[in-house]
């Protein structure tokens, strides 16, 4: 009989063929997210055991003051995903990374683009904004960045009711336990000796 592949190919026999290629360039990389009418077109790469590797590197992981959009090393994908993925960019001056995602603090904004797409390495995502919301470090009982997994539906509804009590404006989409749900984090200001936050809840709907 043919030799069982080993897992790293099992791994790379279900990835998407639009992202083999940069898989196989660095290995950190765990998705893709891109908002359209902003330059958020970008690689998500994951470091467990070394958070903040991608703050200050770039995908070839070579100093970029930018950094890169990073998964938390809290949050798994597969298998038994938590139940809320958290992604980190920086609030850059430039408008790159993360600096554009404050468009959604206008709500006519988020009416022309209430959706957003982020892929996995093995399937593609179509994403719907729950929440936008302000806060600073410090600030609420309940973070939405000490949110990765909850303990059951009463502690799920309590992190997402923290949140949705932080929101700018209403969008109607309500997700439900069991639906997965995505974070996307950044600076409040584009300074980065900020305690202030800006950040933006979405569930998956594709």
């Amino acid at each position: 009989p043919a030799p069982a592949p080993s897992p790293d190919a099992e791994t790379e026999a279900a990835i998407l063929p639009a992202y083999r290629e940069l898989y196989a360039e660095n290995p950190d990389l765990v998705g893709w997210l891109r908002v359209d009418g902003t330059n958020i077109d970008y690689p998500v790469l994951q470091t467990p055991g070394d958070n903040e590797y991608y703050l200050r590197r770039g995908f070839d992981r070579l100093y970029a003051t930018s950094g890169s959009l990073f998964l938390d090393e809290r949050c798994r994908i597969t298998p038994d995903p938590t139940a809320n993925w958290l992604i980190y960019g920086h609030n850059m001056a430039d408008g790159s990374m993360f600096g554009e995602l404050d468009a959604y603090a206008d709500e006519d904004f988020w009416r022309e683009h209430p959706t957003f797409t982020f892929d996995t390495l093995t399937e593609p995502g179509t994403w719907a904004v729950v929440a936008v919301l302000r806060t600073e470090l410090g600030a609420d009982e309940l973070p939405y960045y000490t949110f990765f997994d909850a303990a059951d539906r009463a502690d799920w509804q309590a992190r997402v009711d923290a949140i949705l009590a932080l929101a700018l404006y209403e969008t109607g989409v309500k997700p439900e336990y069991g639906d997965q749900l995505l974070t996307l984090s950044t600076c409040g200001t584009s300074s980065v000796y900020t305690d202030a936050r800006f950040a933006l809840l979405a569930v998956r709907v594709a």
